[in-house]
């Protein structure tokens, strides 16, 4: 694998970002937001780079793709690497209910290994996305990073919580900076699983009628994928100097939140099927774990820069239209997830 020249030449290449987790939803987004700045991208993912489909149309000599398991490839690709964005973990949230363990192999040791790796190749700055999951179930109407205690009621979230402090406790030990985003519900096209995807398969099977998990009233901070790799991207460049701590957060979400009935309205919607009926299966929550209301607060971000370019209700209308073009452009076996 080469490596990219820091001599400070005016003439040099740009060093290499490496992403992981880049065969995922987020991150193959953040591997195109990354190349369209400029960047040079190595990529690696446990999926083999012809079943990598949501990179498929990349073909750039800033891009390189690496297949395997993530703990074996770090002494090699971590070579030459200026900052590296970390997506590679779980995420799927109600697994953890079944499978208890998957959180801590797939998301905490798995950054672990990651920081360890930073720190013995000098790698200096991490972009880490977790999830307005760490915050629990706290009683306020808008949640901001200062917000707490942070009570996890999901094993996902209790990762991500355990991951921000490990973080933490390697930039105060060894010199790495980090920013870590408390992402709210990301949505988009090519999403592999979520709310709106389950909707429009729901709505395709049946065009007549819509049953929701839980009382249709959760009520969460949806955001477009878009937004949500250029916020990180903007405030990992404006917060790098000197006067900014080694290790901060900030959450990532669109204005206001959303309720799931109106998710489902929206998605109907952008289906052309606004007169299907909107049922609901009645309990609070829709599955162990769940969070019933959070609405992140991005007064932080904003005072740095950034603004979400679209607002919750567009998130999800966008969303649905894309998934929409997405199946209606697939095989006849249908789309991959």
């Amino acid at each position: 694998m080469p490596t990219p020249d820091l001599s400070g030449s005016t003439q040099s290449t740009p060093p290499y970002t490496l992403v992981t987790g880049a065969a995922g939803f987020v991150g193959s987004h953040a591997v195109k937001h990354l190349l369209g700045t400029g960047r040079r991208v190595i990529a690696t993912d446990t999926l083999p780079r012809d079943r990598a489909e949501r990179l498929d149309a990349l073909d750039s000599p800033a891009f390189r793709y690496v297949e395997g398991d993530l703990h074996t490839l770090l002494p090699g690709v971590l070579e030459g690497i200026d900052e590296v964005w970390h997506f590679a973990a779980n995420t799927d949230i109600p697994l953890g209910a079944t499978d208890t363990g998957v959180d801590l192999r797939e998301s905490l040791l798995l950054t672990q290994s990651v920081l360890e790796g930073m720190r013995t190749h000098g790698v200096r700055t991490l972009v880490f996305p977790s999830s307005s999951a760490v915050y629990g179930d706290l009683p306020l109407a808008s949640v901001a990073e200062t917000d707490g205690p942070l009570l996890p009621n999901s094993l996902y979230g209790a990762g991500k919580a355990a991951c921000e402090s490990l973080i933490s406790a390697y930039c105060a030990s060894f010199g790495i900076r980090a920013r870590i985003y408390r992402l709210g519900n990301v949505l988009g096209g090519a999403m592999g699983r979520g709310i709106v995807r389950d909707f429009v398969r729901k709505l395709g099977e049946d065009p007549r009628r819509l049953t929701v998990l839980g009382d249709g009233l959760q009520s969460k901070s949806y955001v477009l994928v878009d937004d949500v790799v250029a916020a990180m991207d903007h405030l990992t460049r404006t917060t790098a100097g000197p006067g900014h701590p080694a290790c901060d957060v900030y959450n990532v979400a669109a204005d206001e939140s959303v309720s799931v009935r109106e998710v489902a309205r929206l998605t109907a919607e952008a289906m052309e099927l606004a007169a299907a009926e909107i049922l609901t299966s009645g309990e609070k929550l829709s599955w162990t774990g769940d969070q019933p209301v959070i609405e992140l607060d991005t007064a932080k971000a904003r005072a740095a820069g950034w603004q979400a370019s679209h607002d919750a209700r567009a998130a999800v209308s966008i969303c649905a239209q894309r998934l929409v073009r997405e199946h209606a452009a697939a095989p006849a076996a249908g789309a991959a997830g």
